[in-house]
């Protein structure tokens, strides 16, 4: 441990930075966190995978984000199945100030102040993933390094470390969001590659590895797609060497087509084009084209390297001038070191294969830049795919100037300012600005309920049922009565209805129809989202007042009453 010390003060601050911000980020405050919650809930919920608005699917088998590949939220999924908790609804109240001045993009609940609710804890897991894929992803990130720079270990470290401590990085891998996949996957991909790059050597194993990691690619995010060129090239060049790697290569392709293609033909099938681009589009705005290029100079290029140092929330807090200036120093110190490697009197070798890395980098960032001359998202997460080059080479060039100017044993004090400042972006800039105290909700909203199918310390005085039970199966939405023994005169509550399976077909209060009294007729809207081909089971469960200290599991609930929509005439 004592001789990597800036590997492992990386790795710490990797764990610490990104868990600081999976516990101070409220609830679904990352880009598109809820889109990405409900593609999972889903999938670990009804066991399907979504198909995206508009394409003939029932409203409950819809998502936002169903036109992304499933491997991240299938991850996920099986994380919320492990804990028990796949019938863990979400619900989000927009903050009427969001931008103007607040950076928080929901109104918050009580669940979310301490103690908090259990489905935090659930949703605190599932951002636990991403802290684990951002490790692997800078342990791939050191491998890279060792590849392309084997005579200069340091240089692997300090690679490791400027990614770690890079703010964007850490608050992407402190919430939900398939980057964090796609970034592991394309950088244990171009280690891979650039191995193969190096020895111009492909046994099978090798072959079989990255083919699997191709198809994974495949199945995780477009931003990857860079991927299946450099390997094109990398197999390509290894079968000119030496004859006996074609065979190898072509069980790459075929590993990594056997992977990828079922999820092409889905989407041909669903939305007429294999990788759903049309899907994706048509949820961005779209950038008048005599507006492109005056927005990609002026806006796009400033605001994705700024970016880089924390566009933080829903891209509603910029970072701080001064991040950016030091960063900006820093790059350009990093460049000049890299510049010195082939100019002046201390010549040394650059990293390599040259070619892979800056191809990984002008590709990544090329298919970034295109995709904003039609739709404005300077997203430095984008970028991710390609962070394992870039921080190769600019540790090459730090560790080379630091090497001119004769810092030596010292160098490990500068190694302690890229943590210093992280630290200071997380608890100083950040935290202060995402307090979900600072944008209330209503005193019954909750953002994450959970015990819905298996109501767990639930107390032994429950909600009786005094209506007679439905006819089975029933032609109209049956009228409730029920009887819930102390309760305060302004009580509400949540009507939920699941499946022998444990899905979830109704969750009233939390998605659009709350109400209060002892009685209630089921409204057509959400009559209509009830199966008509199985028996579902009715819950009642008292709202708590989250601002009077109410917790949901102290909460009454009802016994499950057993029903069955009949099919519409």
């Amino acid at each position: 441990m004592t001789r990597r010390p800036l590997l492992w003060l990386a790795l710490v601050c990797h764990v610490a930075l990104a868990t600081s911000y999976l516990l101070r980020t409220p609830c679904f405050e990352g880009p598109d966190e809820n889109a990405h919650y409900q593609y999972a809930w889903h999938l670990a919920n009804a066991g399907t995978l979504p198909v995206a608005p508009g394409h003939g699917a029932a409203p409950l088998d819809q998502a936002a984000l169903a036109h992304h590949p499933p491997l991240y939220y299938a991850l996920l999924a099986t994380a919320l199945d492990a804990l028990g908790a796949s019938d863990t609804v979400f619900s989000t109240v927009p903050n009427p100030a969001f931008r103007q001045p607040s950076a928080l993009h929901w109104l918050h609940g009580g669940d979310e102040r301490p103690p908090r609710a259990r489905a935090h804890r659930t949703l605190a897991a599932l951002r636990a993933v991403s802290v684990l894929l951002g490790l692997l992803s800078l342990l791939a990130v050191h491998r890279l390094a060792r590849i392309a720079c084997p005579d200069r270990p340091a240089t692997a470290d300090a690679a490791v470390l400027l990614v770690a401590c890079l703010p964007m990085w850490s608050f992407v891998h402190g919430v939900l969001g398939n980057d964090t996949l796609a970034t592991l996957v394309a950088t244990a991909t171009l280690a891979l590659l650039a191995r193969v790059w190096r020895d111009g050597a492909l046994p099978w194993p090798r072959a079989l590895g990255l083919g699997a990691l191709l198809g994974a690619a495949a199945c995780t995010k477009l931003t990857t797609a860079f991927l299946g060129l450099l390997a094109l090239a990398a197999l390509w060049r290894a079968g000119r060497r030496d004859r006996r790697a074609w065979g190898p290569a072509l069980g790459a392709l075929l590993v990594a087509a056997a992977l990828g293609l079922p999820l092409l033909v889905r989407n041909l099938q669903l939305y007429g084009d294999p990788l759903a681009m049309n899907v994706h589009d048509a949820a961005f705005a779209t950038i008048p084209a005599e507006y492109r290029w005056p927005w990609f100079w002026g806006g796009f290029l400033p605001q994705v390297f700024a970016s880089l140092f924390g566009n933080f929330g829903w891209f509603a807090l910029p970072p701080h001038p001064a991040l950016l200036a030091s960063g900006a120093t820093g790059a350009g110190l990093a460049l000049a070191g890299l510049l010195a490697h082939r100019v002046g009197p201390c010549r040394a070798a650059l990293p390599q294969p040259l070619p892979l890395l800056l191809g990984a980098c002008g590709l990544v960032f090329a298919g970034t830049a295109w995709f904003n001359l039609s739709a404005p998202q300077p997203q430095a997460r984008l970028l991710f795919p390609a962070v394992g080059p870039a921080a190769v080479l600019l540790a090459a060039g730090l560790v080379h100037l630091g090497g001119l100017l004769r810092l030596g044993r010292h160098a490990w004090v500068l190694g302690l300012l890229p943590p210093a400042v992280a630290a200071w972006v997380a608890f100083g800039w950040f935290a202060p600005r995402f307090d979900p105290a600072s944008a209330p909700a209503d005193a019954h909203h909750a953002t994450l309920v959970d015990g819905i199918v298996v109501a767990t310390d639930a107390p032994a005085a429950g909600i009786e049922w005094r209506s007679p039970p439905p006819e089975a199966p029933c032609s109209a939405p049956p009228a409730l009565r029920w009887h819930d023994a102390g309760a305060p005169a302004d009580a509400r509550y949540s009507l939920y209805a699941f499946d022998a399976g444990g899905r979830v077909w109704l969750a009233s209060h939390e998605w659009f129809f709350p109400f209060g009294g002892d009685a209630v007729t089921l409204p057509g809207d959400a009559w209509a989202f009830l199966p008509t081909d199985r028996d579902v089971w009715l819950r009642l469960r008292r709202v708590p007042d989250w601002r009077a200290g109410e917790r949901l599991d102290a909460m009454p609930v009802s016994a499950p009453l057993r029903i069955r929509r009949a099919p519409p005439h």
